[in-house]
């Protein structure tokens, strides 16, 4: 071979070994940033489906209160309302301590998406902890004292309290307040011959903001033994302020159902045997639905919140990559957490 022949080679060999370095260099240089531009644009598209179902009411637009169908288009949104104001009935039928409560595969088909999976949870403003922490029976009744600390992503809050107690045929409410250290003393005297389950109901309210309220149930034994779990006997599901009543165990006889609020309580009217009406309040907080009966020979109490929450329907993303999205969102004039996690094409 010429000798310029195989100088001419080497260069050839040379310049594309250059070039294949070059290559190599620039890719592992520029690989991060395209990653992290995919990643921005998976999560400004994933941002986009939340938000829209936040804000929009779904089709048809009152879909939360039509007890036999689910939604043709997922979105809980409040029909005319302002943005991250959700419909009650809608969010109630998140909770899957509802009769009427979606299935995820009712969800997915509402959501109109492939290759996309969303969970959505909901949560109270404020945390309230009830702690029972002495009882003295004298006389005729048992005075109790409570230990209540209410706090918001753990720093606590001044607050104050309106509680309920209901017991068998008594009923009895009383207002305290927590310090600025988040604690307060809830006190109650209860007649002894009302022996049973108790049920406690706190409300904690902002004293400059209505819309930050929040409620907590406590149930314990009074002169009896220790109570069943909640929905032990009944399940409540409430929807379209209608209570419906659906017995977990047969033979239940149904004495009485009430509604509380933070400034107002009422009886629960009967429609028939296992529904009631739920009246309106014009009061900025969740409410508090007890049923009272009997089950043979024994008392019982149960409860559900409207709108029920806490709740959470959705995939498990428990070992897959998600992007999170929170929003601050009302509940018939009450704030509430809503937390919607994502998983993406490429997820």
């Amino acid at each position: 071979m010429p000798t310029i022949s195989i100088d001419t080679f080497f260069a050839c060999t040379l310049i594309l070994i250059v070039v294949f370095v070059s290559m190599a260099a620039t890719a592992s240089v520029a690989a991060p940033h395209i990653r992290g531009f995919q990643d921005l644009n998976e999560e400004a598209y994933l941002r986009k489906i939340a938000e829209y179902t936040v804000t929009s009411p779904g089709s048809p637009t009152n879909w939360g209160q039509i007890q036999s169908s689910s939604p043709d288009v997922f979105g809980l949104a409040k029909e005319n309302s302002f943005s991250y104001d959700l419909d009650v009935d809608k969010v109630s039928r998140l909770s899957n301590q509802s009769i009427y409560a979606l299935t995820y595969l009712e969800l997915l088909t509402a959501l109109r998406l492939e290759k996309v999976a969303l969970s959505y949870s909901i949560t109270q403003i404020m945390d309230i902890t009830i702690l029972m922490t002495s009882n003295v029976t004298v006389g005729d009744s048992t005075t109790y004292n409570f230990n209540v600390t209410v706090s918001r992503d753990q720093t606590p809050l001044a607050t104050n309290l309106q509680c309920y107690v209901v017991a068998r045929d008594f009923f009895n409410s009383t207002t305290s307040n927590t310090a600025i250290d988040g604690k307060g003393i809830v006190q109650t005297s209860i007649p002894n011959n009302s022996n049973g389950p108790v049920l406690l109901i706190v409300f904690a309210r902002n004293p400059y903001d209505s819309r930050l309220t929040a409620q907590g149930s406590y149930i314990f034994a009074h002169l009896s033994l220790e109570p069943q779990p909640n929905n032990t006997f009944v399940n409540l599901s409430p929807l379209n302020n209608t209570l419906t009543i659906t017995p977990n165990i047969s033979g239940i006889n149904l004495e009485s159902g009430n509604v509380f609020t933070y400034g107002y309580e009422s009886t629960l009217l009967p429609t028939s045997n296992s529904s009631y009406i739920v009246p309106e309040f014009l009061d900025s907080s969740p409410q508090v639905l007890a049923v009272t009966g009997w089950n043979g020979s024994d008392f019982f109490i149960e409860w559900a919140t409207y709108p029920q929450v806490p709740l959470a329907l959705g995939a498990d993303f428990k070992f897959a990559e998600t992007f999170s999205f929170k929003y601050l969102v009302t509940i018939d004039e009450v704030f509430y957490q809503l937390n919607v996690k994502c998983g993406g094409p490429s997820l």
